[in-house]
């Protein structure tokens, strides 16, 4: 009866389970199939995940995580404010506070405000602020620095602390201590900067100490900022490789995927992503007006501001343009133009090393929604610069670009 039962269940589970059974003389035999571990999914598929441009599956083999040599890569989720500041989060120290920070190619120098940051600096209201004192891992260092900006100072002192992102880390890291800001800063969503310029000096910007404590193998890293406006997602930092899904693509006619090329320009001495910049080309096509060139005579350069939304120029030069596309004046050298107009503006081609990148108006223009009020504002804001430009979020969002710490060099391309 026994035996009866034990032959009954287990033909009750080939049925139930689908599996093979087949019968012996001493009993049956179940035939188990081996189901693959996700690894191997994942390496079966390899020619899908090319798909999405995914075509580097080295990270498959390696341990990224624990030991094994420092990662190859890693992801900083960005964040959108307004259309008009890209920010993510940082933790510093142990245990650890949370401050949103700029990720920004135009500094080099990483800085928080402290919380010796008083009442009476406005600027530091409503915002997160480091305290070293309630971590275990600060050091001192005490040194101070005054950085001019505009018509006031931001001044504090260095320190010392751990900064975590995503899943990097850097320890004994040195960054300033801000306790003195502008008000400006009151209008704005980041507590702090870190700094993804070259090295100049004897300070070293965060991604240096990234590679140097073998937390990146790659001496590169890329962003991608996200075009959707509506979205709050900004975007991602990449660091130790380039993402293939960001750049444009079109397929060939085998089918095969191509991506766009690179635009690689060499960058000079400075703490800036700084590169030549050809021409600036306003692209008006009236009877009234001509076709506004900028910087065809003079050698421009310009650097690229990934924490900002502003395509800033000089003074003349924006000016020139914000009257060829009937911007008027709103608040701190901010323009807006009719909402009606956007898809009418003249297209705006800003040629580097030979090769135009484009913009059209709903690119260089930001809408603001309040209830039934709308606000177009132009990307574009005048400085007082002499041949020099900064490209910041309205050019990044259409095109990927790629920073080589190694080579020196910075890519462009049309993002995807």
């Amino acid at each position: 009866m026994a035996n009866y039962l034990h032959f009954i269940s287990l033909g009750l589970v080939c049925l139930l389970s689908g599996l093979k059974c087949e019968e012996e003389q001493k009993g049956i035999v179940i035939k188990l199939n081996r189901q693959k571990t996700a690894f191997e999914q994942h390496i079966n598929n390899a020619d899908f995940l090319k798909k999405y441009g995914i075509d580097n599956i080295d990270w498959l083999h390696k341990n990224h995580h624990y030991g094994g040599g420092p990662r190859t890569n890693d992801s900083i989720s960005l964040k959108r404010y307004i259309d008009n500041e890209f920010y993510g989060t940082v933790v510093i120290g142990h245990p650890g506070q949370t401050i949103n920070v700029a990720f920004d190619t135009s500094w080099s120098l990483s800085w928080v405000m402290s919380s010796e940051c008083g009442f009476r600096h406005v600027g530091c209201w409503f915002h997160n602020k480091y305290d070293h004192s309630k971590s275990s891992e600060y050091k001192p260092d005490n040194r101070p620095i005054v950085i001019p900006e505009g018509k006031y100072n931001l001044s504090g002192y260095f320190s010392y602390d751990n900064i975590s992102i995503s899943h990097s880390n850097v320890t004994k890291f040195s960054f300033a201590e801000m306790n003195e800001l502008p008000y400006t800063f009151l209008f704005s969503k980041v507590d702090g900067v870190l700094g993804l310029g070259l090295q100049q000096d004897s300070y070293e910007p965060f991604f240096y100490a990234l590679v140097r404590q073998k937390k990146i193998a790659n001496k590169v890293f890329s962003v991608y900022l996200n075009r959707d406006k509506q979205s709050s997602q900004g975007g991602n930092v990449i660091l130790g490789y380039i993402e293939k899904r960001h750049i444009h693509s079109h397929q060939d006619e085998n089918k095969n995927k191509i991506y766009d090329p690179i635009k690689y320009m060499p960058v000079k001495a400075s703490p800036y992503w700084k590169f030549d910049l050809d021409t600036v080309y306003v692209n008006i096509q009236t009877k009234d007006q001509k076709p506004l060139v900028f910087c065809n005579n003079a050698k421009c350069t310009a650097i690229t501001d990934t924490s900002s939304n502003n395509i800033l120029g000089p003074r003349a030069e924006v000016n020139a343009i914000h009257k060829a596309i009937g911007a008027k004046s709103f608040f701190m050298d901010r323009y807006f133009v009719d909402c009606d107009t956007i898809n009418k503006l003249p297209v705006v081609e800003i040629t580097i090393g030979g090769q135009n990148f484009t913009l059209k108006g709903r690119d260089y223009t930001v809408k603001l929604s309040y209830f039934a009020l709308n606000l177009c504002l132009s990307a574009f804001v005048p400085a007082d610069y002499n041949d020099f430009w900064v490209l910041g979020g309205a050019f990044l969002s259409e095109y990927y670009t790629i920073y080589d710490v190694e080579n020196k060099q910075i890519g462009i391309v049309k993002a995807a």
